[in-house]
Formats: structure tokens, sequence, C-alpha cells
């Protein structure tokens, strides 16, 4: 505060409060260890409220230990107001502000505001808001749960299963935390999670414990707003009599080890709670200790029986109840701050390569909500993989596999991971590709292994594939998808010139690797994913491409899809750049109902080419039916182009418009293909040539590869 002295600053305090009509100090302002505090009456819409406040002596910062909470307005009694947290404190967060005159009057605007909406007119909000209840001090004891389906009855009860997820004591004074997470019910309903966590939790031991459900909020009658119920006694409105006595007598002696642990038996409170469709159950969790029964029996008169059979009575005790608290993480709860699209979430993943790349990509989709993985590689770990790759130093030696397996399954209770250590070469091809189209949806490959595009291209999978690679030094990222894998890879790596692997002594020779350290590999995996989820999400079709960093002049990263088409009969391919089929349709149609056209440049790598962009002319004549470009400063522009390239990008042919298709080549384009294909100083032996088909609103295309005196179709 400005290094004022504290009687300056208890001054400034009174001063502000002062300011306002409405407010008296019932006690005056003083210091008491790291706040001022004192009492504040406030007088508002003609009621009258009471409030302790104590300001922090950091103010107008906030309390070290809260993110938004400065000054603290607190009653007892208005507890179980909407926006009164179990304390008793007004729950609201101001804005930050670095300003101490305007801040504390804002505040105080604040706390009118709460008196307005929430003690004057009850205003209750969108969002339910969750009982607070005064939980057990010295010990946190939590229940993990999924919604199961809403068919309890009020006052029906009986028995649940959990496991102890962990059990520890943290900090110097040993303070015990228990996270349990709840299995299901007698009845066949069961929590959600995945097979792998079931399977985990029930190695850690099964537990039974009670429930009732009570149906409606476990509330103090006739009590200021919602307040819980604090005491055993206040119980008795809400428990049938049935249930209290089958609880005494188990406690008694009917419960055996399966329902205790540390001489603790759990009972969870299931009440209805609104959501966005209907209702769901909420649960809350309450720790009954064996050697102090909430419940004293006594026995009947016989003039008091007036059932023979019930010879005595069970009243519940005063005793404080020891509160637990619950947390509904369901897979809609766990990934409701964002996920992957439910096209990859519900897909069977196979990751092939569980290395840098794969490692990372593994848990991303975890993160992202993933539910099935699989995960294939054959190597152990070593201390290289450590400085790049999602592994710790425990998992040196073993399987690569094996420590992923636990990373993933430590993030995320929904997810069913798989380990497979063989390599795809051990399997029949026949049955491998039946197996993947019966069992996966998604293949990551993400081994760099060239014999695994091979195998992959001969399976005929139907789902989709993504061959994921980074250049040396992290200059590229590379997504392949679709048909021809091993020939796309070989094209578009031949295109962004993948320098060799530098060698490191202690590395091995023996299969190198790409160098690239932990940042650069996750900043480009991480857009990839982006690339790939969003296409996902707008149904539109994953295609090849490339994501290229440049930090040189400007920061910039550049992302291109390729579609790729193929022509088998002449072994050849296209990649052509989508960026560049949008400047296309963009030309023909404003040119349209006139022909236009342009010439294609880009890399060519024996017969396989990737269209990189177009060149307009700036001479040409056209008509309806007719398209004819004149030189004009083309020659120049092409041979700027391939000077600046080192002749990597070059001319590969024609494109132009048939207004109204079709797309099939007239005897004009033939001869002009014939004619590029014969010019010694283009030097292009089987030019390239796209017709599209344009209206005002169609844009389609066809592209042809000219070889022995025809033109032949890609598909």
């Amino acid at each position: 505060m400005d290094n004022l002295k504290e009687e300056d600053i208890i001054k400034r305090i009174n001063n502000l409060l002062k300011k306002d009509k409405g407010l008296v100090l019932v006690e005056k302002t003083r210091k008491d260890g790291n706040y001022f505090k004192g009492k504040l009456e406030v007088n508002y819409l003609e009621q009258v409220l009471n409030f302790d406040f104590a300001i922090p002596h950091n103010y107008p910062l906030t309390h070290p230990n809260s993110d938004n909470i400065s000054i603290i307005f607190r009653n007892k009694n208005y507890i179980g107001l909407n926006h009164i947290n179990p304390d008793g404190s007004v729950c609201f967060h101001p804005d930050k502000d670095d300003d101490f005159d305007r801040k504390l009057l804002y505040e105080i605007k604040c706390l009118k505001q709460w008196i307005r909406d929430y003690y004057i007119f009850k205003k209750e909000d969108d969002n339910y808001a969750y009982l607070i209840h005064n939980t057990e001090s010295g010990c946190i004891n939590k229940l993990y749960f999924t919604n199961t389906k809403n068919s309890f009855k009020k006052n029906s009860f009986g028995t649940f299963r959990f496991s102890i997820f962990s059990d520890e004591k943290i900090g110097e004074k040993k303070f015990p935390v228990k996270k349990m997470f709840r299995l299901g019910f007698e009845k066949g309903q069961e929590d959600v999670w995945s097979n792998t966590f079931i399977k985990d939790l029930k190695t850690r031991g099964t537990k039974k414990g009670l429930y009732y459900y009570i149906q409606d909020e476990p509330l103090r009658k006739s009590n200021l707003g919602r307040k819980a119920i604090e005491n055993w006694d206040e119980l008795k409105d809400y428990l049938s009599d049935e249930f209290i006595e089958k609880l005494y007598l188990g406690l008694k002696r009917d419960f055996n080890n399966n329902f205790y642990h540390e001489n603790s038996l759990f009972l969870i409170i299931g009440y209805k709670i609104p959501n966005n469709e209907s209702y769901e159950e909420h649960w809350d969790l309450i720790r009954i200790p064996k050697k102090n029964i909430p419940i004293d029996s006594i026995k009947l008169a016989k003039d008091e029986q007036t059932n023979p059979k019930i010879r005595f009575e069970h009243i519940l005790k005063k005793n404080k109840i020891n509160w637990g608290t619950t947390e509904n993480i369901d897979y809609s709860r766990f990934f409701g701050r964002g996920k992957l699209n439910d096209k990859i979430t519900n897909s069977n993943i196979l990751i092939i390569g569980c290395g840098a790349i794969g490692s990372s990509l593994s848990e991303i989709l975890v993160r992202g909500g993933a539910k099935n993985i699989i995960l294939m590689d054959f190597d152990s770990t070593k201390g290289g993989n450590l400085c790049r790759a999602n592994y710790q130093l425990k998992d040196m030696i073993f399987p690569k596999t094996n420590g992923l397996i636990n990373r993933l399954k430590s993030i995320s209770p929904f997810v069913d991971v798989a380990v497979e250590y063989d390599k795809l070469n051990k399997f029949d091809l026949k049955i491998l590709g039946d197996v993947f189209n019966k069992k996966l949806d998604i293949i990551f490959d993400c081994s760099t292994d060239t014999e695994v595009t091979y195998i992959v291209d001969k399976l005929n999978f139907t789902g989709n594939v993504f061959s994921l690679a980074i250049t040396n030094n992290a200059k590229s990222f590379i997504s392949i998808t679709g048909n021809y894998l091993t020939k796309q890879a070989k094209t578009i790596f031949d295109f962004v010139e993948n320098e060799p692997p530098t060698y490191f002594e202690g590395t091995g020779c023996g299969y190198p690797t790409f160098e690239a350290n932990y940042n650069d590999i996750n900043a480009l995996l991480n857009i990839g994913l982006k690339v790939i989820n969003n296409n996902f999400s707008k149904n539109k079709k994953n295609e090849s491409f490339i994501i290229q960093p440049d930090f040189n002049n400007l920061l910039n990263i550049d992302i291109e899809e390729y579609e790729n088409y193929n022509c088998i009969y002449m072994n050849s391919s296209i990649h052509i750049s989508k960026s560049v089929l949008k400047i296309i349709e963009k030309e023909t149609k404003f040119h349209y109902p006139k022909e236009f056209g342009g010439v294609f440049v880009g890399f060519k790598s024996n017969k396989n080419f990737i269209i990189t962009n177009i060149l307009i002319p700036d001479e040409y004549k056209n008509g309806q039916t007719i398209f004819i470009r004149h030189p004009g400063t083309l020659n120049e522009r092409l041979n700027e182009i391939h000077n600046l390239t080192n002749g990597k990008i070059q001319y590969l042919g024609e494109w132009h418009s048939h207004p109204n298709g079709p797309t099939n080549p007239s005897s004009i384009d033939i001869n002009a293909m014939k004619e590029i294909a014969k010019d010694k100083n283009i030097n292009i032996g089987n030019p390239l040539l796209m017709i599209a088909e344009v209206d005002k609103t169609y844009f389609g295309k066809d592209l042809f590869i000219y070889d022995d005196k025809i033109l032949k179709k890609y598909e």
C-alpha cells in the first residue's frame, strides 16, 4: 500500500467507507495480523445487514492463496443463501485493479449487488449451485463417480462398490488424503469407466458402502436459504426407520471387512439436481466411524410396543456428520473444457511407433478424450529418448509401450489402452488387413519407417490413415493420408529436401532419426493434429499436408494441404495445393462465361508432381469456347522462379476452364500439349493439363498427363 503507515491505511479505509451514507462502521477498523478488520452495517433497499470485513494488508492485490478474492465480507447467519461460502463469506469475484480507492468502492458496490440479487430477490442462477457441506477436518475423503441411469426411487437403499485409488499422507503433518472411485451399484448400474481403468481399480481392491436415495436435497428445515444439514439427527426427516435400523445392526454386527476401510464405513446420499436435459442424480459422501456409531438403540416398554416384532427404537444422535467430498467426473464433465471431435474420440486408434512423435501424439489424444488406443512398438526406452519423448527415468530399459501405457492410464479413466510389441511384418497381410478393417478406424503411423507404409499400402485399409513425420531440425511437419503412402512420402520428402540426420556419439547408427527438440516437435505436432481435427469437425476430407515454420524475416507458419491424384497407367501422381485450386476457382468464375487459364509451376520427381502455384498470363485471348494465352511476361517469370529456387520449382503444364463443361479435352487441347512436349526450350516431355468445369456456383476439374500422343486421366 505504497509504504503507508498502518494508521494512514486505516484512516484511508474509514474515509472511503464514510463516503457512502448507507454504511456504518459498527466496529472500528484495526490491524489484525495480515488484515485490516472491522464490522460494517449496510443499509440498502430498506434492508439492514451486518458483515465482518477483512482487507488484506497488500490490498488492492488479492489474497496469496486465492485468485480473485480480496476483501472478505462475512456473516455466518447468511449461510445457505446463494453465493455464500461455508464460512459465511460472500462469494463474488471483483475485477482486478491496482487503484486502492477505486477498487474498494467497487467491492462495496459488488456487495450491494449481492444483497439485491440473492438476499432480497432470492435470485436463482441458471447453473445449479452445489450444496457446500462443512467437511470433516483433519483429512480429505473424496469419491469420484459418473452418471448412471436415473432409476432410483425415493427412500431406496442398498450397497455400492468402490475402490480406493490412492491413500496417502501429505505434508509435514501427514495430512491423510483418500481418493475413491465408485464402481457401481448392486443392481448392475455400473459407473462408466474404461475397461482398462476398471481392471486397474479392481487390482487395488474393492470395498462395499451403503447408498440411500433421498431424492430431495439434504437441507436444514426452516433455515435461511439452502443450508446443508450438519448433524445426524437432522437426517431423521430423510431416512426411513427401516434403513436406520439396518445401518445400526450392520455397524454393530452384520458388516464384515468388505464394508470397512480403516474402521470406517462410507455412505453416499443421493438426490436430484437439474441439468440441461432434465435432471441427474448427485451423491454426497459421509464417513461413519465404526467406533462412534451415530445411532442410539432404546428398548421399548411393553406398553409402547405397537408391533411385537419391533422391540427397539433407533434414534439418530446429534453427532456431527463427517461429510467428505464428491465430484461427478462423467465423461461429458471430464472433457467439458475441451475435447477432440467425436470422429476421433470414438474411433479405435492404432499408433505405430511410440517415439518422439507417437508418445506425444498418444498423450494429446488421451487428453482430448480418445477412448480406445492400441500402441505398437518393438523398441525399448533409452536415455536419448527422454529429452524429446514422454518418458521418465524409471522407464529406461523397459519397452516404450510399458512406460507410455502407464502414463496414459494415469491421465484418463475413460481410455482403454492395449499394446502390441511385434512389428507389422510378423503377420500375414491378408489376415492383418481383415483384422484392421474390422477393429480399427484410424491408424497413425509415427514410425518414419518406409517398411510400415509398404505394408499399410497393401492392406486395403478402409479407415483413415495418417503417416506423420518431422524432417531434420524440425523444418517441416508432414502428414500423408489416403492411398499410395509410400509413393506420396517419396515425392513429398524429395520436395521438402529432408536433410540426413546428424550423427551423435552414443545414439547409434543402425536406425538414425531426425534431430529436433521437444518443443519444436510438439509445436508442429499440435498444429498438425489441429488440422486433422478441424477436417473431421467440418466433415472435410483429410488430405496430405505440410507445415513449415519460417522464423526469418517474418514470423510465419505455412500450412498447405494437397489433393492427391494418381494415373496407374503411367505410375504417375499429382499433389496439387488446395490454395492453388481456390485461386483457379476464383479466377475461372470471375471470367465466366468466357474461358480462362494459366500455367502450373511446381516440383517434379520422375513422373510425380507437386503443383505449388500458378502463373496468370498478362496477355491472352478468350471467349465462350476459346482461350489462347500469349507469352507476354510468362517466360521471364518462369525463369525468375526457376533461378530463385535453384531449379527446384519449374513449369509443369497448363490449366484452363470449360464454362458449363464438360472437362473432356478437345482436339485443340491435345495438339497444344503435343507442341509443349516437343518444345525443347520448355523441356518437359509429359506436361500436365487441368480442365475445369465452371459456372457461377459450381467448380469441378479433371487432371491429365500427356504421353505418347494422348492425354491420360488421373483418378
